[in-house]
């Protein structure tokens, strides 16, 4: 028996499992966010978890209580392997838990280096290698799970659909006072109508067919105002891009660039639309934090978005990279403002309901546990 055993098949559902939850991205996005949530909820249950990820990184500077770090670049080279491998295997780890690309590729080589299984959860929609060599993989949304099965052959008895959530109780202390402070930080009056567009600015986002539609949407909405919140650069050529579109028009005041924003909650319960006009959204994690905000959504119809919004229903669903059908969509709702309370309040119980984190880490649990009850009992034989 190896000496990292820890759980046996009868005792598997009760005992707290060692968790390596390996996430390689630096910069912050849906997938670290939900790696940080996912944690915190397995840490409140008694697990012991852990995360491998680089150095400097936006994981490590949250400071989550009671989770260790611990640093590699994850750069598949034979020593940095047989380095994490030792140590790994000193620790003890029952299951490991990748997350983006360079994590998964490192995680199916531990694994195979350990003979600790491990569940790659997929945030995104890639041809990569790797997938198949998982001993399960978790899809994001049943868009993700489809292109799994078709274009990365993972066997549909070792993949299931677990949407990743969010921390929904922030959602709760929204206060009027702190949407009041919000819009104020914007810079608008009580009569603007508010849209927001949430999201690092890259070309991915889809903030180019919105601005396509900028002069249109203020032509007939005047007094529309567009808040972008997420990581930008001036340098980029992208953002130049968008910039010269708003100068060329004279509409760069209609748009507030805000940044990176902790509050991002406040923001969108003062936002009366929130786009979210994606080329490609695996899942679409801003759509459903509006919802959680109560604010509907017009999406792209694309990945994941059409599970979150329902059309008509909490949102509108437009075809991608359709500037008309953007402005469309965004002048309806405008022209319709007991549409919107609906629309808002139907998606925020959808949301509540559905996404819950302590009914979606209960399904993630039972991965864990399945995954570990069948080493063990390879390892006792």
């Amino acid at each position: 028996m190896s000496e990292w055993f820890h759980v046996s098949d009868t005792d598997s559902g009760t005992l707290p499992l060692k968790i390596l939850q390996l996430i390689s991205g630096r910069n912050i996005n849906g997938a670290l966010t939900y790696c940080k949530f996912l944690s915190e909820h397995l840490i409140a249950r008694g697990h012991e978890v852990t995360v491998l990820c680089r150095p400097d990184g936006w994981m490590e500077k949250q400071n989550i209580a009671n989770v260790q770090i611990y640093h590699s670049e994850m750069n598949r080279s034979a020593g940095e392997i047989a380095r994490i491998r030792d140590w790994a295997k000193a620790e003890k780890f029952d299951v490991l838990h990748s997350h983006m690309s360079r994590a998964h590729a490192f995680g199916v080589l531990l694994k195979m280096a350990t003979g600790i299984p491990v569940v790659a959860t997929a945030h995104n929609r890639s041809l990569q290698l790797h997938w198949t060599f998982n001993d399960y993989v978790i899809a994001n949304s049943e868009a993700t799970c489809r292109y799994q099965r078709s274009i990365n052959r993972v066997s549909s008895n070792k993949m299931k659909t677990i949407y990743c959530f969010t921390d929904l109780d922030r959602f709760n202390t929204t206060t009027p006072k702190r949407v009041r402070i919000a819009t104020r930080h914007l810079q608008n009056t009580p009569d603007d109508f508010l849209v927001g567009l949430v999201g690092e600015v890259v070309a991915r986002k889809g903030h180019l067919y919105l601005f396509r539609a900028i002069k249109r949407l203020c032509d007939e909405i005047p007094n529309f105002r567009l808040a972008l919140l997420g990581r930008f650069s001036r340098d980029e050529n992208y953002v130049k891009k968008l910039r010269s579109i708003l100068i060329k028009n004279g509409l760069y005041r209609r748009v507030k660039w805000c940044g990176l924003r902790s509050n991002i909650h406040d923001f969108m319960a003062a936002f009366e639309i929130t786009v979210v006009p994606s080329v490609e959204e695996p899942l679409g994690l801003v759509a459903l934090e509006s919802l959680a905000a109560g604010t509907p959504v017009v999406a792209a119809d694309t990945g994941g978005l059409p599970e979150i919004v329902h059309h008509q229903k909490s949102g509108l669903i437009v075809p991608p990279k359709n500037p008309d059908a953007l402005a469309d969509a965004i002048i309806e709702l405008a022209n319709d403002p007991v549409r919107r309370e609906v629309m808002g309040q139907h998606g925020k119980q959808f949301v509540f309901q559905q996404f819950d984190p302590a009914r979606l880490t209960d399904q993630v649990e039972d991965v864990y546990r399945s995954l570990a009850g069948h080493q063990n009992i390879a390892r006792a034989a």
